[in-house]
């Protein structure tokens, strides 16, 4: 499918994301009453599993901006300043998680995309509750290919101000390092193509 082709496709997607527009990280709705609901149960999944809500926020309205930090798998340090004035896709998630599982290959299939397009978007993950070597077997088994971070015992988590507590949760930032879309939860490509498509046309219309 060609690029233009699948521009189009996601105007529709665009049109249901758009009710969604303009709403504060607070107004999530049914996607974070889940997430109490969840906590309070107790259930033996050992994790909060999101039910796919996105969250959209306009540009006029973004206030919380991510600095985020740590040591890759690989051992390298990283910082999110390395993005700054490109689209960052932040994705939490953990190998023991079936929704992470799941979504690899849509997360693998965007960032080829743009990566091919030569578009200014940088992927970073984030790994939840992994030894390193797990953590390392998960992401060439499922073929990522761009860095995820450690997990550090909460650490960087924190860093992300409560705004992914799902597993898995993805944010997408403006090239300011604000956030522009949230999704709780498995994300499929078609969404998370049009959310970061979106953020790259406003930033190409404000050059």
């Amino acid at each position: 499918m060609s690029r233009r082709n699948r521009r189009e496709r996601r105007v529709a997607v665009a049109v249901l994301l758009g009710l969604l527009a303009g709403l504060l990280l607070s107004g999530c709705g049914g996607g974070e009453n889940s997430i109490a609901e969840q906590a309070r149960a107790g259930d033996d999944k050992n994790y909060i599993a999101g039910d796919g809500s996105v969250t959209v926020i306009g540009p006029q309205d973004r206030q919380t901006e991510i600095a985020l930090s740590g040591q890759t798998l690989e051992g390298e340090d990283w910082s999110s300043e390395q993005a700054r004035g490109e689209v960052l896709v932040i994705n939490v998630w953990g190998s023991w998680c079936g929704p992470c599982q799941a979504e690899a290959p849509d997360l693998n299939e965007v960032y080829a995309q743009f990566t091919d397009a030569d578009e200014p978007v940088r992927f970073i993950g984030v790994n939840h509750r992994d030894s390193v070597p797990t953590a390392l077997a998960f992401q060439r088994a499922k073929d990522v290919e761009y860095p995820s971070l450690e997990d550090d015992g909460g650490q960087t988590l924190t860093q992300l101000k409560g705004l992914a507590n799902a597993r898995p949760s993805t944010l997408v930032l403006d090239r300011s390092g604000l956030v522009a879309a949230r999704v709780l939860g498995q994300v499929d490509a078609s969404t998370l193509e049009s959310l970061v498509d979106d953020v790259l046309r406003e930033s190409s219309s404000s050059e």
